[in-house]
């Protein structure tokens, strides 16, 4: 396509004409047939993510675009492209790829089939298109019988949460912008909670590794679109972060695939103190890490303390052990088969001095200082440690104990760092330390990365408490002084 500026003669009698007005003089822009499209320009923020591989499985046009570049890095790389429906292929086909196999190849028995003839994967690459597959996430799973063991997945995915995609929202039509833009590029895009959880769900545990910003909204319809979202829940820090982003580049491998599992009923019932019924619903009801194993949900309103919700639950629960977790947290697929795995192997009478977490910090076997433990992924970014039977502190964003549990909830410690608390009480205490876990559980927080006024006076209550635990070791900072100092200057 070509553009060609030209003198402004009689607007009314030209066709597929743009026109745009200045003070001095009116300036057409003619939108011709005449020249050839642009060369394809692979992603550089993508192609910086795709690691050495040997034999490459491309799904969508854009993913098989950034083959040749790769290819250029790494000549041992064998690209094979997966065509999605409606997509047109330049022949013949793109450069770097060997061949191209329809979408109906990875249906069913063929994905068997294809596992016969072609090199097992060890690198995945993902177009954007990918989310708007039906069933994307099964899709995924069963593409993973194609890969080894260590594979790892690499995609682009188009933020629907972007200020640049809200504005078009509002304007209501999503079509891209440009000569030949394509209006079903506008079911690629989808927001990045979404796209975590269908991988997950497919058992690959995502990190954004890179983003492409996006352009910069106009103050007014900014200041807009943040009532809005606060109207809505979502912290100032999420929109400052997420809404920001136009494209992520995403890796994942399937790094718990292989972890022990015991089908259901659930030896556990979850408990969940609730303040908004959004959440709750679009994530720990939502959980198929749940719903395989059956698990009971009971939900609390109105608490004022995490105590309170635990006591006024326990009625409602018909299971040994409780999993006490944040309304913003999504169980994937093999979550409560792996966990009832772990609750199976501990001897019953274990069971009343038993408390386990899933991210915190935790005494190193062989440094013996403190270092972070155990798996969850927070917002965009996977934290990836080892599991640990010597724990320091517990993130509450998911806590197991048993329902006649050693370990009590103080309720002067507030919504802030009672697990930590747990964990050191049961440290000075009952002489035992928490476990941490490393299980595929996703915290969907929406409050941003700032530190609420309620964590600091948390923090101070913990340290007067266990005073011979200060410097207390978390995730979300070493709790001393300082830190009180620091955070105390930063909200004034």
């Amino acid at each position: 396509m070509s553009q060609t500026h030209v003198a402004p003669p009689s607007l009314g009698t030209l066709p597929n004409v743009a026109r745009t007005a200045s003070a001095s003089a009116t300036t057409l822009i003619v939108v011709g047939e005449t020249a050839t499209p642009a060369p394809w320009v692979a992603d550089a923020k993508w192609q910086a993510a795709l690691p050495g591989a040997g034999s490459v499985l491309a799904l969508g046009l854009e993913a098989c675009h950034q083959a040749q570049a790769h290819c250029q890095r790494h000549p041992q790389a064998v690209w094979t492209g997966i065509r999605l429906p409606g997509e047109r292929y330049p022949e013949p086909c793109p450069p770097g790829l060997s061949k191209v196999l329809p979408l109906d190849t990875l249906v069913g028995d063929s994905v068997a089939e294809l596992a016969e003839v072609m090199p097992a994967v060890d690198l995945l690459v993902l177009s954007p298109a990918w989310v708007a597959l039906p069933g994307a996430s099964a899709l995924l799973a069963r593409l993973s019988h194609l890969c080894t063991p260590g594979a790892r997945l690499v995609l682009a995915l188009d933020n629907a949460a972007s200020f640049e995609h809200l504005s078009h929202l509002l304007q209501g039509d999503q079509t891209p912008e440009g000569v030949g833009a394509d209006p079903a590029q506008a079911l690629a895009l989808q927001a990045p909670a979404t796209a975590y959880k269908a991988l997950m769900d497919a058992g690959w545990m995502p990190h954004m590794v890179d983003h492409h910003r996006s352009p910069a909204a106009s103050p007014s319809l900014e200041r807009a679109v943040r009532e809005a979202a606060q109207a809505a829940g979502v912290g100032s820090g999420c929109m400052d972060v997420v809404y920001r982003m136009r494209r992520l580049i995403i890796s994942a491998q399937r790094s718990l695939a292989h972890a022990p599992r015991e089908a259901g009923p659930a030896r556990f019932t979850v408990v969940v103190p609730t303040t908004e019924e959004r959440q709750l619903r679009a994530n720990v009801e939502a959980s198929p890490g749940l719903a395989e194993v059956q698990a009971r949900i009971v939900s609390c309103r109105q608490a004022v303390n995490p105590a309170q919700a635990l006591a006024q639950s326990l009625p409602h629960c018909d299971t040994d052990w409780i999993l006490l977790a944040h309304q913003d947290v999504y169980f994937a697929q093999g979550f409560g088969e792996q966990l009832n795995a772990v609750l199976a192997s501990i001897p019953p009478e274990q069971r009343r001095q038993t408390l386990i977490g899933f991210i915190g910090m935790a005494v190193h076997p062989d440094t013996h200082q403190p270092v972070p433990a155990g798996h969850v992924i927070d917002r965009l970014h996977q934290a990836d440690h080892a599991a640990s039977d010597s724990a320091l502190s517990l993130d509450e964003v998911a806590v197991v104990l048993s329902r006649d549990s050693l370990h009590q909830i103080d309720p002067a410690q507030g919504w802030h760092l009672w697990a930590t608390d747990l964990c050191l009480t049961a440290i000075a205490e009952h002489r035992v330390f928490a476990r941490i876990l490393r299980l595929p559980l996703f915290h969907n927080s929406r409050t941003g990365w700032n530190l609420p006024a309620a964590f600091v006076q948390g923090a101070e209550r913990l340290m007067a408490k266990h005073p011979g635990f200060v410097p207390i070791h978390t995730l979300c900072g070493q709790l001393d002084a300082g830190f009180l100092a620091r955070q105390r200057q930063a909200t004034h």
